[in-house]
């Protein structure tokens, strides 16, 4: 038994090996209530049977005593699923489970010595009968955990069997050999259940981690997701001021290249009004007697036209005194 759990957790990793041992014991401990009513259950029919054929305060001791142990393993269950143990702790509660079972099996081990009916064979098929159906009872509820279930076997079902053996004659020799065939059935049985139901544990325990693997995995997928479209949030809130940015140059350059043109024009305009005003500074031929002023092309025109080409002066033609009294003479003397 040892070799076979020992050669199991050898191939197996720490942590699953806890929680397959942690998922076997609240099974255990689960199963536990039903098998504390089917040993009330069969006991009482026992002892109304009995009660005629053995000791009365013999079977009277034994049924209290019974009692007694089995509501000291209904407390230990209820305080149990009440704390709901885990980690290392859980093997504490496997051996106070194991105990309490192998107690109830040294109570049902005791019939065959003590509350015999020898002299009714009838009645001593009632021991068998009952026996047998609480060794497969308990191998079938508490086949998850091997030093559970094989001691009550052992111990309920060798000392019935001894004691058919014992007492020889055919059938009962045929009963004890049938007892001990039934033993290495059940614990071959239970063997195959506790591999059975060890494997699903470990199968369910690999596929609850893989599913908090890939639980875990999605949260940070969606985390990633999340970041990456405040990423691509912020990166288009970017683009969007770097685009308006961008708008905001290009007015500015052409606003620039406007400035620039104007300057460039106002140049050009302040490069001809210095030429011309150079032209005014320097030496202008004019006619002594009308006063025309010859051009750059060697044409004698009026000095007002010349001005109005060469300045931005404009003229407004008026008479002064003096020429008012050479040119019209009789008009001033009378004013």
């Amino acid at each position: 038994m040892n070799k076979l759990i020992e050669k199991w957790e050898a191939g197996e990793n720490a942590d699953i090996i806890l929680k397959v041992r942690e998922a076997q014991i609240r099974q255990l401990y689960a199963q536990t209530w039903s098998g504390l009513a089917g040993i009330m259950i069969i006991m009482f029919p026992i002892c109304v049977v009995l009660w005629h054929v053995v000791s009365q305060w013999k079977l009277l001791l034994w049924a209290g005593v019974l009692v007694l142990l089995s509501i000291t393993r209904g407390f230990l269950t209820a305080d149990f699923q009440r704390k709901a143990p885990s980690g290392p702790d859980i093997n504490r509660w496997a051996r106070l489970h194991v105990i309490g079972t192998i107690s109830s099996g040294l109570m049902w081990a005791l019939p065959s010595l003590f509350l015999w009916p020898q002299n009714s064979p009838a009645h001593q098929v009632v021991w068998p009968i009952c026996i047998v159906a609480l060794g497969a009872s308990v191998v079938a509820r508490f086949c998850a955990w091997t030093p559970a279930y094989l001691p009550y076997l052992l111990l309920t079902m060798v000392p019935i069997s001894l004691r058919f053996l014992a007492q020889g004659g055919l059938t009962n020799i045929v009963l004890g050999l049938l007892g001990f065939v039934f033993t290495a059935v059940m614990a071959d049985v239970g063997k195959m259940m506790h591999s059975a139901s060890s494997a699903a544990f470990a199968f369910g325990i690999r596929n609850e981690a893989l599913n908090s693997f890939l639980s875990d995995e999605k949260i940070k997928q969606e985390q990633l997701n999340i970041q990456l479209q405040m990423e691509v949030t912020e990166r288009t809130q970017s683009q969007e001021e770097l685009r308006l940015r961008n708008q905001e140059l290009e007015q500015l350059n052409t606003q620039l290249t406007a400035a620039k043109n104007n300057l460039e024009s106002a140049n050009k305009e302040l490069g001809q009004a210095l030429i011309d005003i150079k032209q005014l500074s320097g030496m202008l031929p004019i006619c002594a007697s009308c006063k025309k002023i010859r051009n750059d092309k060697g044409y004698w025109e009026q000095i007002e036209a010349y001005l109005h080409d060469h300045t931005e002066v404009e003229f407004s033609h008026s008479i002064c005194p003096e020429c008012t009294d050479r040119l019209y003479p009789d008009i001033f003397k009378e004013k």
